[in-house]
């Protein structure tokens, strides 16, 4: 029973020693494990940055438990599959001119941009940052890149100290440090120009420079999901052992004359026959796993790493507790995280694309403006060459075609019942239509889908409605549409 004096201190999320690791109280609490100074801030340090050490080791641990703990691999797989697998990430340019070099900068050997999305994303994932360092052709505007380890990074500087805006990079390679500028836009030229490309996506302040893994929140969770399922295993390979509890009634002298008369304390032969009279009983012994306390305590762990991780459990294990409806309930949070991380690597790959295409119109092999046509209205206007052409990834999840061709079919039926009844004219049925279709399907509507002599099959509908939802969201996204 507590003291009215001294009540008992609330629990808070996060002992001291966790704050003070991931650098959430800024420099107030910094602490160095290495000669125990405190109360320091680093020179030139903005916001909440984390300490070098524990960066560091959030990406040996990611690395490793994607390595070796089949939990963590599922987690990362999952991501790269539905971000840039299947149909595979690609590009869209609305010019001929600007598409010719988009081509060999994506198709060029020693980049091989499109084949190596699934492990760029990976890598990205796991280690929390991307760094490209850049290598244009002076004459060619020919550009490629180096992966370099963000491990070497020894520093990254702000232009004007600025967190949104990294000027400089300096890293260590071969006991060499070295030095270069992050590829931006040049505010004299307006062109995108230097030598290193830098992705932190997974930043949890505007304040902050450096990145963390992404799976850095759970990295304790997988250990502790490894370790008690470890421990059940070993548990049932001991359980295997059987052990004899004999009992021999009498004094310690009788115990040890059965003992020399048997010739030892060995286990009876498989098989064999042990005699022995009403003195003596023997009971086999099994040691208890307590599989069924670890199994629900690692239920409960994985549900914690799924909800960190940001995927449904049904997704990584455990599906036989789930129904189809549970499944479904659950998926669409998921699919809009996974869509989130896929928006956010698109937008890097869209970036780097336009690096390469503004480097060609800076060796005048293209054009600074260059003619493009609008998907909506079909009218061709001047844009920048880099503004052009977008990147694009596959669906993170289909949407289910037939019943969003029922229910426009149904939506059809309801405003043609009005206007037969003359509580709607035509033209405002038709204006209610295409105001429900760019709510409902949430891309704008255009004149080739008001054609006359559609089949009203379901199907045939369905088809049109995911061709359709493709083609738009590929042009608006090449024409830079909100």
């Amino acid at each position: 029973m507590s003291s009215w004096l001294w009540p008992a201190r609330r629990a808070v999320e996060a002992t001291p020693q966790q704050i003070m690791v991931s650098g959430a109280a800024a420099s107030s609490w910094n602490h160095d494990p290495m000669d125990g100074d405190a109360g320091w801030k680093p020179v030139g340090s903005r916001g909440r940055p984390v300490p070098d050490w524990t960066l560091e080791k959030s990406r040996m641990y990611s690395l490793a438990s994607y390595r070796t703990n089949p939990m963590a691999r599922a987690i990362i797989d999952t991501y790269t599959s539905f971000c840039v697998g299947d149909s595979g990430v690609t590009f869209q340019a609305t010019n001929t001119d600007v598409r010719q070099v988009v081509e060999e900068f994506w198709n060029d050997p020693r980049n091989q941009v499109g084949q190596g999305q699934e492990l760029a994303l990976r890598s990205c994932l796991l280690m929390g940052e991307t760094f490209r360092e850049l290598m244009t052709g002076p004459l060619s505007g020919v550009v490629r890149y180096s992966p370099i380890d963000p491990s070497a990074v020894v520093e990254v500087r702000c232009l004007h100290g600025n967190p949104l805006w990294p000027h400089e990079i300096e890293f260590r390679i071969e006991a060499v440090n070295r030095t270069r500028t992050v590829a931006a836009v040049d505010d004299t030229t307006g062109l995108r120009d230097g030598q290193m490309l830098f992705w932190a996506p997974f930043r949890a302040l505007e304040t902050d420079v450096r990145s963390m893994p992404f799976m850095a929140p759970i990295l304790d969770w997988l250990d502790s999901y490894d370790t008690v399922l470890s421990n059940l295993i070993d548990r049932t390979a001991l359980a295997r052992y059987m052990v004899w509890d004999v009992t021999v009634e009498g004094e310690q002298t009788d115990v040890d004359n059965f003992i020399a008369a048997r010739g030892g304390t060995h286990i009876p032969p498989s098989g064999s026959v042990e005699v022995h009279n009403n003195a003596v009983k023997w009971e086999a012994k099994n040691a208890q796993t307590g599989s069924y306390e670890d199994t629900n305590a690692n239920r409960s762990v994985l549900t914690m790493i799924a909800g960190g991780a940001g995927l449904a459990k049904t997704w990584l294990a455990e599906p036989e507790d789930a129904n189809r409806a549970t499944s479904l309930t659950m998926a669409e949070p998921v699919r809009r995280r996974v869509a989130g991380v896929q928006a956010v690597w698109l937008g890097y790959q869209t970036e780097m694309i336009r690096f390469a295409v503004d480097r060609a119109v800076a060796a005048r092999r293209l054009p600074r403006m260059v003619e493009a046509t609008d998907p909506k209205t079909g009218q061709t206007y001047d844009i920048k060459a880099s503004d052009s052409v977008v990147v694009t990834g596959p669906e993170v999840a289909a949407a289910d075609a037939q019943i969003t061709a029922q229910v426009l079919l149904n939506l059809s039926t309801g405003l043609e019942h009005l206007v037969q009844s003359r509580v709607l004219t035509a033209e405002a049925a038709a204006v209610a239509a295409r105001k429900a279709w760019e709510d409902y399907m949430g891309i704008p509507y255009s004149a080739d889908l008001g054609k006359p002599g559609a089949d009203p099959d379901p199907d045939d509908v369905a088809t049109a409605v995911d061709d359709a939802t493709t083609k738009a969201k590929a042009t608006l996204r090449a024409v830079g549409d909100p």
